[in-house]
């Protein structure tokens, strides 16, 4: 059996008329929007000969944004929560498996100089809740919260073509990425040198975010970021896309499809065991099936 026990989203929204983002007038609007899922999936095997292995697993997931507007000013915050976990076996030898962690935040200010373009001030800050572990092997710890902790953080030109879809770009941004564990910092994990806890980059940084119900019921969020260091091996690219389709089959149920694709030369992986440690494509999936329900004010 599979499935999921709720999905939830609320939208709120106040807004006295239509705004015009240049001309500097004095309406004001909140646009409130959350979204939450919990899914829960479990598999059991008695004599089967085909073979199989009990489990039972859980996720969860929730995306709250809050964007406010008054004349030329706009602000604009986006939280996206994310945690998931397995039990495979029973009894005694019941294994714990993370599928899922997450913890990601931007916020941005924007000063409207044009009908579609934006001086913006944008701050992105991702991290993990729980440790992260090289599985079978859970005994020693590959990640823990703020190990790694990353903040992207920067002055740019937002552009701004629909309320669906925005493009930022920042010449100069600085990139920060944290390792407070000691011993993760002792191996220099995450590209951090021994002796510190963090790391700065500066160069060029691009957010592309599109939003919006591409086909009936069937709504787009995606994310792209791309940064490069003008200190070290500019043209080596850093890359962060994040995908979440969500899918209305009816008033109650709905299925959502997750995706991520990272892309870092400071992060070392070893795709099998005896290969050599080296910069790899990152990339994960989650999918959730269940029952849906929408309200709006």
């Amino acid at each position: 059996m599979a499935g999921s026990l709720l999905y939830a989203q609320e939208k709120i929204e106040t807004v006295a008329k239509p705004m015009d983002r240049a001309a500097g007038d004095s309406v004001k609007a909140w646009t409130i929007l959350a979204t939450g899922a919990l899914n829960i999936t479990q598999a059991a095997f008695s004599n089967w000969a085909a073979g199989g292995e009990n489990s039972i697993g859980f996720g969860a997931l929730a995306n709250i944004k809050a964007d406010y507007k008054k004349g030329k000013h706009s602000w604009k915050n986006n939280l996206g929560l994310a945690y998931g976990f397995q039990f495979l076996g029973k009894g005694s030898n019941a294994r714990f498996t993370k599928t899922d962690d997450k913890i990601e935040y931007t916020t941005s200010y924007g000063y409207a100089v044009s009908k579609h373009w934006d001086v913006t001030f944008l701050a992105n800050f991702r991290t993990q809740f729980s440790n992260g572990y090289n599985y079978p092997n859970d005994s020693v710890a590959i990640s823990k919260f703020m190990s790694p902790g990353y903040l992207v953080a920067g002055i740019g030109m937002n552009y701004v073509p629909a309320e669906y879809f925005q493009l930022y770009m920042s010449p100069a941004a600085g990139r920060f990425t944290f390792v407070t564990d000691q011993t993760l910092a002792n191996a220099c994990a995450f590209g951090v040198d021994s002796a510190k806890h963090i790391k700065g980059e500066f160069g060029p940084y691009i957010r592309a975010v599109f939003n919006k119900e591409v086909f009936k019921n069937i709504t787009l969020n995606t994310s792209l970021e791309l940064f490069s260091d003008y200190l070290k091996d500019f043209g080596n690219v850093d890359v962060n896309w994040n995908v979440l389709i969500g899918m209305k089959v009816n008033k109650w149920l709905s299925a959502t499809i997750q995706t991520q694709l990272l892309y870092d030369d400071d992060i070392m992986i070893k795709s099998t065991p005896s290969s050599n440690p080296g910069p790899r494509t990152q990339f994960k999936e989650v999918i959730g099936i269940g029952l849906s329900y929408t309200f709006n004010h």
